[in-house]
């Protein structure tokens, strides 16, 4: 037993370390389930009241679109979405399933629209799985609300263009903002996060600042299933009352009026029904835009909604829906560029309005052989003259005297081969040609032969409906260059103006003055005058209308098919069509530029389309002359 005594002395060391070590083993647990019960069980006691609440967002209304008369164009309605919280979601593929059999959609789809959304967002924010969903639908999914965990019916506010089609590459469209929005806004002081809207395209994306809202902050208390008992506001807990000091009351974007005439918008679509192309109306006074339609169109409201197979339909399209052709689209002007080329003889002298010269039905130069686009030509005419017949011969020795960049001056000071300014996004500049364009991309001379394309308006010439719109606002105006804009007004929600915007000029061709009338009588004879290319088509007897056609070939012809009929050729090889013109005649108040894509010719296809706008702003106008009644006489 001595042995034993012994070796309990020894490791009686070890018992005190070991009693020392369970003692502090005590403390520290002791220490930790302090803190844990007094120190931070208030904040363990809140996130675990935060588990039996759900954080909903409440969209701050955008802010509406009006038109010139206070008509409203894009407003937001009220629709049901069907959503889901992930974070509620205890069987996934069952949930989704028995949603599917209830809404009459293929599972699989819904399900993989589910795992896309879901590993976008954070698990504790709701997707939507089916938007705008019927009240069928929401009926029966709040029937089965216990089979459904994490599926809620969510009211959102749905961007809805009222005019549909008409108009609807103005407006542009919204789309959820990706990691790059929400980086780029950021830069800029906003804060998006996944999930939010954010305008893709025209009016939407270019004033997304100002129409954009303040989305609003709700907490609300939610069951096992997510669903919602009642919102923390109307608790009695006075623990979860506490949260409702974060809710956020959501606040409206601001509205904006245009400048576009809905009736107008109306008339010009309706006169390019069946057609390709786009219609730019303008006031050549202000540079206001009073209507510009692109065909063909999206309903932007639907587009909201529907499912990539759609946009990827919209995307492969080959005549490009979603392009604005007005301002995102250009093609050679055509015979509608020969007045600017008349111009540029006038100023630098080449001839005046009373030069008279011969045209035959062809012109030898160099080794070409150019062909009148009339066979028997014209004889001898004035420069009036040829604009009305539109004489291509007229123009090719006006041409063979003057050097291209003398052409490219005046049509650049009449607002050609450059971005307009519009206040949208995306604008093209065109392209009006010069010697030292050439040099610079294609690193070679510039012929001659050249020039006399470009007189006409083909060649390298190309031009956008709304710049070819702008030119003749200048023709019809005397020389004064606007800069086009859409937006006349920015109000907030209680009408208080909030920004307002002016006419803008951006030059003034002074030298052109005293030969514009010529250039006006031409295009006053193209439609009022017999033997004019657009007197048959583009006459109103209401009101006199100036103009001028235009027939761009798009695609080289043997002369012996010059005088074939265009109808009869595959559509992609049919000539483009323009018409531009302004009414009335002696007080200018109104510009139409159309441009029709494959419409074969200019007077048949692109005047009718004028016509029929300017005589819906003339009916209109004499309209509200009758509503205002006689005015009484000044003194």
């Amino acid at each position: 037993m001595l042995g034993q005594g012994e070796a309990l002395k020894h490791l009686q060391p070890r018992f005190s370390m070991l009693f020392y070590a369970i003692l502090a083993g005590f403390i520290l647990l002791g220490v930790r389930l302090f803190k844990l019960q007094l120190v931070d069980g208030p904040r363990y006691r809140a996130f675990s009241q935060r588990n039996s609440l759900r954080k909903d967002k409440l969209p701050g209304p955008r802010g509406q679109i009006f038109d010139r008369d206070g008509r409203l164009m894009v407003d937001n309605r009220l629709q049901l979405d069907v959503a889901i919280t992930p974070q509620f979601v205890t069987d996934s593929k069952a949930t989704i399933a028995t949603l599917a059999q209830i809404a009459g959609i293929d599972p699989d789809k819904l399900y993989k629209r589910y795992k896309r959304l879901s590993r976008r967002n954070p698990r504790f924010q709701a997707i939507t799985l089916i938007p705008n969903a019927t009240r069928t639908i929401v009926a029966q999914v709040e029937s089965s609300r216990d089979l459904l965990s994490g599926v809620t019916i969510a009211p959102i506010l749905q961007r809805t263009y009222l005019h549909k089609e008409v108009g609807a590459q103005v407006y542009g469209f919204m789309r959820q903002v990706n990691k790059r929005d929400i980086a780029s806004q950021k830069k800029l002081g906003a804060d998006y996060v996944p999930g939010d809207l954010i305008g893709r395209a025209g009016i939407e994306k270019q004033w997304e600042k100002y129409l954009r809202g303040r989305d609003g902050v709700r907490f609300v208390i939610v069951n096992a299933h997510g669903h919602m008992a009642t919102t923390a506001k109307d608790s009695k807990d006075a623990s979860l009352l506490s949260f409702t000091k974060e809710d956020v009351i959501p606040k409206a974007g601001h509205n904006l009026t245009l400048t576009l005439d809905s009736d107008l918008q109306e008339a010009a679509w309706q006169a390019m029904e069946g057609q390709i192309g786009a219609t730019v109306v303008l006031d050549p006074r202000t540079g206001e835009v009073l209507a510009m339609v692109s065909k063909p169109s999206y309903d932007a409201t639907v587009l909201n909604l529907t499912d990539e197979d759609i946009w990827q339909g919209l995307f492969k399209s080959h005549y490009g829906p979603l392009h604005n052709k007005a301002i995102q689209d250009h093609y050679p002007p055509g015979s509608t560029f020969k007045p600017l080329t008349a111009l540029a003889a006038m100023e630098n002298q080449i001839i005046t309005r009373n030069t008279v010269l011969t045209c035959p039905p062809t012109l030898r130069f160099g080794r070409r052989t150019y062909h009148e686009h009339n066979r028997a030509g014209f004889g001898k005419i004035s420069v009036s003259e040829a604009i009305k017949r539109s004489s291509n011969v007229f123009l090719w020795q006006l041409a063979m005297k003057l050097d291209v960049n003398q052409i490219a001056d005046v049509a650049t000071s009449f607002g050609l081969g450059q971005k307009t300014g519009i206040d949208l996004p995306g604008e093209i500049p065109g392209l009006v040609p010069t010697k030292e364009w050439k040099m610079k991309t294609q690193k070679r001379e510039w012929f001659p032969g050249e020039t006399l394309s470009v007189s006409i308006g083909q060649g390298a010439t190309l031009t956008t409906p709304l710049q070819m719109a702008v030119s003749y606002a200048a023709i019809a105006n005397g020389g004064l260059l606007f800069q086009p804009y859409l937006v006349s007004k920015i109000s907030d929600v209680s009408g208080n103006t909030v920004k307002e915007f002016k006419p803008k000029l951006l030059g003034k061709r002074e030298s052109a003055k005293k030969h514009l009338e010529a250039i006006r009588e031409g295009l006053y004879r193209v439609v009022n005058e017999k033997g004019g290319t657009a007197y048959w088509t583009g006459r109103l007897k209401e009101v006199e209308i100036a103009g001028k056609s235009g027939t761009v070939q798009v695609r080289s012809n043997d002369p012996r098919d010059l005088f074939k009929k265009c109808s009869s050729r595959p559509y992609d090889n049919r000539h483009h069509a323009w018409f531009v013109g302004f009414a009335p005649y002696d007080n200018p108040e109104i510009v139409v530029a159309t441009f029709v894509q494959h419409g074969c010719g200019g007077s048949s296809v692109g005047a009718p389309v004028v016509k029929k706008v300017v005589k819906r702003w003339h009916d209109k106008k004499k309209e509200i002359k009758r509503l205002q009644g006689p005015q009484p006489a000044s003194n």
